[in-house]
């Protein structure tokens, strides 16, 4: 899991931005490979805005896939979605930024998602780094999400820009989405895994596994055992609960303590909408069935 800062020209992102473009075909000249970059993490565009003298985050997508394409293939296939009117504008563009070495083939990255920010977000007001003559892209978030969890908190302040998302698309659900993912995946690192043995740990992985393959339910990213739900109106948590008939009182024990740090963090980060949990386990205890709907109902 991962974000990364991608240093992207201004003019490109105001033409998407006029279009209400909600996918976005990013052409990069660099075909140095993401380490850590997977389908549905978020790339920043920093740039430098109209009228305004230092870079900032101005906006986001999701990553969805990768192509290499020659320029005609790129203009051919997707056109207006490259950020620009023309095939000649783009040729200019790319012409700029090679400094008239246009590569045969380009490694294109397909977003989706689009969401542009209200004002710039500047990495210094997140307490972050990013060098301002930045020439491709940095991670935000190797080891932990809270870099993306500070970005996400700053715009929610700043608001996004409603004017510029497609009518048929709701930037604020797909924002709100977008922020509770990554508050969740900070309180899992925060919580810290469970203790199982190796055998354990796989029963959980593939109760996980098929809870996901249910509708709208996805992994709570950075972990393979716990799942998220996130609606309108709730969230909902998948934890499994794995324990031999010797260890059961005491994994209960732990089980609502965890669910409960859950419930605290996210009272403590004001996460709007009920939060309710699902219990992942191949024989529910009663008693914990019990003690987890009256967590649901409070």
């Amino acid at each position: 899991m991962s974000s990364i800062a991608y240093a992207t020209d201004e003019k490109m992102l105001a033409y998407h931005r006029l279009c209400r473009n909600q996918t976005i075909l990013f052409w990069r000249l660099s075909n140095k490979k993401f380490t850590d970059f997977h389908k549905g993490d978020l790339l920043f565009f920093f740039a430098k805005p109209a009228h305004v003298r230092k870079k900032g985050l101005i906006g986001y997508a999701h990553y969805d896939s990768e192509v290499n394409l020659s320029l005609d293939q790129m203009w051919k296939k997707y056109g207006e979605y490259t950020g620009y009117d023309s095939k000649q504008r783009l040729v200019e563009a790319i012409t700029k930024a090679s400094r008239g070495n246009i590569p045969e083939k380009m490694n294109c990255l397909y977003l989706t998602n689009v969401v542009f920010f209200l004002s710039p977000i500047y990495p210094e007001d997140v307490g972050i780094s990013i060098q301002s003559n930045l020439e491709s892209f940095c991670y935000l978030d190797k080891d932990s999400p809270k870099n993306t969890v500070q970005i996400l908190k700053q715009a929610q302040k700043h608001g996004i820009d409603l004017w510029s998302a497609n009518p048929n698309i709701i930037p604020e659900e797909i924002f709100k989405k977008d922020t509770v993912r990554h508050y969740f995946s900070l309180f899992s690192q925060e919580i810290g895994q469970e203790n199982l043995s190796d055998k354990q740990t796989h029963l959980a992985m593939r109760l996980a596994k098929q809870q996901v393959k249910e509708k709208d339910w996805e992994y709570i990213r950075g972990s393979n055992q716990e799942c998220i739900k996130i609606t309108n109106n709730e969230i909902v948590v998948a934890v499994p609960f794995i324990s031999q008939v010797k260890e059961q009182p005491q994994k209960i024990r732990e089980y609502i303590g965890r669910i409960t740090m859950y419930r605290l963090f996210a009272k403590h980060q004001g996460l709007e909408g009920k939060i309710k949990f699902e219990i992942l386990s191949p024989k529910i205890p009663d008693e914990l069935k019990e003690m987890v709907e009256e967590i649901n109902n409070e």
